[in-house]
């Protein structure tokens, strides 16, 4: 999958929001006190959730600025409120993606009837150890929210699945992932329940899960086999300074294997002048053994010249 810019996602909601629009909405709960959600019914989270979360959402973070989508903003444990009349039905999603523009201060609470308020495109929730209500309360809640995509993660449900041999309880069917969307009639559905990776159809990315040293995580991944992750910033991170690491490196050893070659080619120009030094020093020395001969000769013949003709030398008469 090619990693190039994508359009900004902040009209993406609006456009599938007016089509929705046109359809039937899900019944309104005659009674909403149980979907009341004050600041302190915000309740915390294992180190697992933290652990989940913080992965996610520094994935999230990382694919935003790598396809350079404009107007969007991730985030977590942000309220969102839909229903003007009651302020206290809201739920706070582990991890989102909305549309936000980026000139506006980010907001501490989201009210989608307020201008520029929008639901979020995804939505990614990590089950509790309450894990049934979970389970039936998160998706019609989304569904009231008019979410575009929303994921659940179940860390027991991934647990189980990554150890072979054991089997969930009978009537307690646990799914490490589950999807929800709506389909061409705008009807909210769950359209994935099970242990494998699946699409997302706003990030356009699978969710995975990979095994940790600290157990099973949920990650976002550009093939489903979970091989290519999408990093989470402190990973990019460490790769660009594994990259500029290896390219110091490799610079080091292009350096050295510079500086071996001009050291060899150093020693090959001193052999090379002590050879010419040889070969000068044999050549005047030959010079010298040839005018030393030549001078040897030339006083020999000197001395037979001073001492006269040999009486005994007949070739001249």
């Amino acid at each position: 999958m090619t990693n190039t810019p994508t359009p900004s996602l902040v009209n993406i909601p609006a456009q599938r929001r007016s089509r929705r629009r046109s359809q039937p909405q899900p019944p309104v709960p005659g009674d909403w006190s149980s979907w009341y959600l004050t600041d302190e019914d915000d309740m915390g989270q294992s180190f697992e959730q933290m652990d989940s979360v913080a992965l996610l959402l520094s994935s999230l973070e990382h694919l935003i600025e790598q396809r350079q989508w404009a107007d969007v903003v991730a985030g977590t444990d942000i309220f969102f409120a839909w229903i003007e009349t009651k302020h206290l039905v809201r739920i706070s999603p582990d991890v989102f993606l909305m549309p936000w523009r980026s000139d506006r201060p980010r907001p501490t609470s989201i009210q989608t009837w307020r201008r520029g308020h929008n639901p979020p495109s995804i939505a990614i929730e990590i089950v509790s150890e309450d894990w049934r209500k979970d389970y039936e309360e998160l998706p019609p809640k989304y569904e009231q929210l008019d979410v575009e995509e929303l994921f659940i993660y179940d860390p027991e449900g991934a647990a189980r699945a990554s150890t072979p041999g054991i089997k969930p309880p009978r009537g307690a069917r646990r799914y490490a992932i589950q999807r929800f969307a709506r389909d061409e009639q705008g009807q909210w559905v769950r359209t994935h329940a099970g242990d494998g990776a699946c699409w997302s159809s706003v990030l356009e990315v699978h969710l995975v899960i990979v095994d940790t040293e600290q157990g099973p995580r949920p990650r976002l991944s550009f093939d489903p086999s979970g091989c290519e992750l999408v990093p989470t910033v402190a990973e990019h991170e460490r790769c660009l300074k594994e990259a500029e690491r290896e390219r110091a490196e490799a610079a080091d050893q292009r350096a050295e294997v510079e500086r071996e070659r001009a050291e060899h080619e150093r020693r090959l120009k001193e052999a090379a002048d002590q050879r010419a030094e040889v070969e000068r020093e044999r050549a005047e020395a030959a010079e010298q053994r040839s005018a030393a001969l030549e001078a040897e000769l030339a006083a020999l013949r000197a001395a037979l010249r001073a001492r006269g003709p040999d009486p005994e030398d007949t070739s001249s008469e």
